[in-house]
C-alpha cells in the first residue's frame, strides 16, 4: 500500500487533514472624523507637546527632540507631558477624555513616541 501513497502522504500520513482559520478582528465600527485641525506652517511660537507611552528609552528620544526643537525654534514652548502631567498622560491604555482635553488645551502640535 505504501507504493500508492505520495511522498508527502508517506511522511505525514495518508489521512487528509483540514485546517479552519478564524478571523479574530471582528466588525469595526468607527465614526468618521471630519473636523481635523489644519497642519501648522512652522513650529515658531507654537506650543509643542511631547507625549511618551512610558516604554523604555522613549523619554531619551523625546528629550533629544526637545533639545533640537528648542535650538531651531527658540520662540516655541516645549511641553513634556510625561513630566508635567505624568499622572494624566503616561499610560496610553487609560487615556481619559480629560487627559486628551488637557493635551489639546495645552499644545498646538503633539509629537508622540514609543520606546525600546
Amino acid at each position: 500500500m505504501a507504493e500508492n501513497l505520495s511522498r508527502r502522504e508517506q511522511i505525514f500520513g495518508a489521512k487528509s487533514r483540514t485546517t479552519q482559520v478564524y478571523n479574530p478582528t471582528g466588525a469595526v465600527m468607527a465614526e468618521r472624523i471630519t473636523d481635523f485641525k489644519s497642519r501648522i506652517d512652522s513650529f515658531d511660537g507654537k506650543r509643542i507637546g511631547l507625549l511618551w507611552n512610558s516604554k523604555p528609552n522613549g523619554d531619551f528620544y523625546l528629550n533629544r527632540v526637545a533639545e533640537l526643537l528648542s535650538q531651531r525654534f527658540p520662540s516655541s514652548k516645549i511641553i513634556k507631558f510625561y513630566e508635567t502631567h505624568a499622572a494624566e498622560t503616561a499610560n496610553p491604555d487609560k487615556k481619559s477624555d480629560a487627559a486628551l482635553d488637557l493635551i489639546v488645551q495645552n499644545a498646538d502640535v503633539v509629537i508622540a513616541a514609543q520606546g525600546d
